[in-house]
């Protein structure tokens, strides 16, 4: 595999996803390479088209819906992955249902209604990343309390009505995004209570999470990681993503 950054190529009938550089921005001062596919602006997904062989054969019993958020997951983590000068890759499912990444890469992927992106660097630079892209409107209320803890549910209520609903949906999207950071070095399913945002710029681009439950606070040294960690997000149109990484 190449050391080397390469420019990726131009969006094309193989591959709509285009590159990303506002997503790679989600992670200052790392070397991530990120894609993005808005489906709405996309020629129709053909998954038996787009996918490798291998790709269709672990997707192809699901739900219609199910192949085509994941053709259009696979587009863009190709698209990045070839930002990193990785081509003709099968990104294969394995038992937990998270992508197989080539050798030395990590990366992670997000889809929600209308669009998808993925973010990959190289093991050597960065520990873990984690994505994710949510609705902002379809995060509503009557979710809050299975998302939030006391303390998120009582900061919403101090925020008005347009920043709460914003910063409603940052809370789920900053957790899932915690949840796909830490997995791959844990294996470790999360419940929403696990991770608490400890502050949230509303009218800027940062968050910082505080993990309270798992494995990862032991730390890959076993020192406690009492630390929080600090993400990116973003708002786009009618959604709003969120960032994460773990330093080596």
């Amino acid at each position: 595999m190449s050391a080397a950054v390469v420019s990726a190529p131009a969006p094309s009938p193989a591959n709509p996803a285009r590159h990303c550089r506002v997503l790679a921005a989600l992670f200052p001062g790392l070397p991530v390479q990120g894609a993005q596919l808005h489906y709405h602006s996309a020629a129709v997904l053909d998954p038996r088209a787009l996918l490798t062989r291998e790709e269709w054969d672990g997707i192809r019993h699901c739900a219609p819906k199910r192949i085509h958020d994941f053709t259009a997951g696979r587009m863009c983590a190709r698209r990045a992955l070839q930002g990193l000068g990785v081509r003709d890759f099968s990104l294969r499912v394995g038992p937990d249902r998270c992508p197989l990444w080539p050798r030395g890469v990590i990366g992670s992927i997000t889809h929600t209604q209308g669009y998808s992106a993925a973010v990959v660097a190289r093991a050597d630079a960065v520990a873990a990343l984690g994505i994710d892209t949510e609705v902002i409107s379809a995060v509503h209320a009557r979710l809050w309390p299975s998302i939030c803890t006391c303390a998120e549910l009582e900061r919403l209520r101090q925020l008005d009505p347009e920043s709460r609903i914003r910063a409603a949906a940052l809370t789920f999207a900053a957790k899932e995004a915690y949840f796909k950071c830490q997995y791959p070095l844990t294996h470790e399913l999360l419940g929403f209570e696990a991770v608490q945002l400890d502050d949230i710029e509303v009218h800027g681009a940062r968050f910082r999470v505080l993990p309270r439950q798992g494995r990862l606070l032991a730390g890959p040294s076993g020192t406690v990681a009492a630390a929080p960690l600090e993400g990116r997000y973003r708002l786009h149109g009618a959604f709003i993503t969120a960032a994460l990484a773990l330093p080596l």
